[in-house]
């Protein structure tokens, strides 16, 4: 999806660890959500009254909110408007948990203990569980949704689990399929991938299976022996991406003290990395990327490591410079780790620069210091931020010819995100400590620099789509953008 990047997150370690240390950490899990993206009033479970909705407009029929503030809001970079453009549609919520994506079949929803298919402003089927937010995910005709079997038969945890993975139509409801061996389960549209297990966690591949499995009637596609907590690093959205050609797996062979990253092609593993670090495929090389520096005193480093597949040592190792918090007391991140066209935009000894993945040269060298954060179609443009700029801080760069493209103004802090789509540069920017900005996902036009805001705060993303919400009071309403409007 952004690629929905493939950073692996606290969550998806946790998953890794015994059930009782995952339980610690699940309320505060939930409380950082909340924060991050909006405070709404508190959680409720229910689906909204459709009888305050006009008939029949499932979708579509729910105004957009205006952005609090309205388009004079002062968090505006200056030369920045609202997008004046219509979303794809639009959907009213009863709470911040609630998720919506529309398939062939009409809308299906998801909310806490609930997924349901909207036809026509009615339910055309329903499904229920009173576990710990399952997995979900459609995968090619059905949805699939795996719950942890210890939460619905009450039996003793032994390491690496199981869990209770059903499939249903997602015309009828109907249950397709159910297994109750796999460990760890993810949903792709065209795959489900699983980890079943013999034995427990030894340090030793072999007593686990590694299974990718046709959606429609688990048909083994291929299977590796692997370790007992084998699992997707991909981030994977619930509305139904494909599996990748070279797919990341993570593995905590000893327990939660360690890792390892694998790349599979086909069920062949290509590479296996130990690792704390996040990574990221491009072509034949693995990034490693560790962005997290504690020590703002001094420079803000990340370190990456670039891996051949098939080459257990590192073809190359650099380290790039991240920005320091406005109030210098902490370190921010990389904006982006994604490759583009085999290069990655780096911020070298204070120069934006352009780096080339299979190799970890530098080719590219921007004539000023500054913040690379993202790179056009082919390489051919590098956008860069002006720290200390007050005004046109965001500057692309022609990098045939070294000379500015255009200049344009952007609120972009040292912990913010970067996804460049087609021609469209989106920058995702938190707002104030609380989130509580009305306008914190922005898109610029790569080619000339126009830029615009979408009204609402960011919910979630799903491939080629972005979600916000605007209003301030329940229902709230969810609004469905595509990811490149130039």
């Amino acid at each position: 999806m952004p690629s929905e990047t493939d950073r692996p997150t606290l969550w998806r370690e946790l998953r890794s660890w015994p059930r009782s240390v995952q339980l610690g950490f699940a309320g505060l899990a939930v409380a950082v959500f909340a924060a991050t993206f909006v405070l709404e009033p508190l959680y409720e479970p229910d689906f909204p009254d459709r009888s305050e909705w006009p008939e029949g407009t499932i979708p579509d029929g729910i105004a957009v909110g205006e952005p609090s503030g309205g388009p004079e809001d002062p968090g505006l970079p200056e030369g920045v408007e609202v997008y004046q453009g219509e979303p794809l549609w639009t959907a009213a919520f009863a709470s911040d948990g609630e998720e919506v994506a529309q398939v062939d079949q009409g809308a299906l929803r998801w909310a806490d203990g609930r997924i349901a298919l909207e036809r026509d402003g009615e339910d055309v089927w329903s499904y229920g569980w009173e576990s710990y937010r399952p997995e979900v995910g459609i995968a090619g005709e059905v949805v699939v949704i795996s719950e942890d079997l210890r939460e619905i038969t009450g039996e003793e945890y032994d390491w690496p689990g199981r869990r209770d993975t059903v499939a249903l139509d997602l015309d009828t409801g109907e249950e397709v399929w159910r297994d109750q061996d796999a460990s760890f389960v993810s949903a792709f549209a065209d795959a489900v991938i699983m980890t079943e297990c013999t034995g427990a966690q030894d340090d030793r591949i072999g007593d686990c299976t590694l299974y990718s499995r046709d959606p429609a009637d688990l048909s083994v596609q291929w299977s590796t022996p692997t370790y007992a907590s084998a699992q997707t690093a991909t981030d994977i959205a619930w509305t139904g991406a494909p599996v990748p050609d070279r797919l990341l797996v993570e593995s905590y062979p000893t327990g939660h003290g360690d890792r390892t990253v694998d790349v599979y092609e086909d069920g062949e593993s290509l590479l296996s990395v130990p690792t704390r670090s996040s990574a990221a495929i491009s072509g034949d090389t693995l990034i490693v990327y560790d962005e997290y520096d504690d020590n703002p005193a001094d420079e803000c480093i990340a370190t990456l490591a670039g891996y051949r597949l098939g080459r257990s040592e590192p073809a190359w190792e650099i380290e790039a410079m991240t920005r320091k918090s406005d109030d210098y007391a902490s370190c921010g991140g990389l904006p982006t780790a994604e490759a583009r066209d085999g290069k990655l935009p780096l911020t070298i000894d204070g120069v934006p620069s352009i780096v080339d993945v299979a190799t970890g040269e530098t080719v590219w060298e921007a004539p000023t210091e500054g913040q690379a954060i993202a790179l056009g179609p082919d390489a051919a443009t590098l956008v860069t931020v002006d720290w200390e700029a007050e005004a046109d801080n965001l500057i692309a760069f022609d990098t045939a010819t070294g000379e500015e493209r255009w200049r344009a103004n952007a609120v972009f802090r040292s912990d913010d995100t970067t996804w460049p789509i087609g021609s469209t540069l989106w920058l995702y920017s938190g707002g104030d400590t609380w989130g509580s900005s009305a306008h914190d996902v922005y898109a610029y036009d790569l080619a000339t620099g126009e830029g615009v805001a979408l009204p609402g705060d960011a919910a979630y993303f799903v491939p080629g789509r972005i979600v916000t919400i605007t209003g301030a009071t329940h229902p709230a309403v969810r609004n469905v953008w595509p990811t490149e409007i130039w």
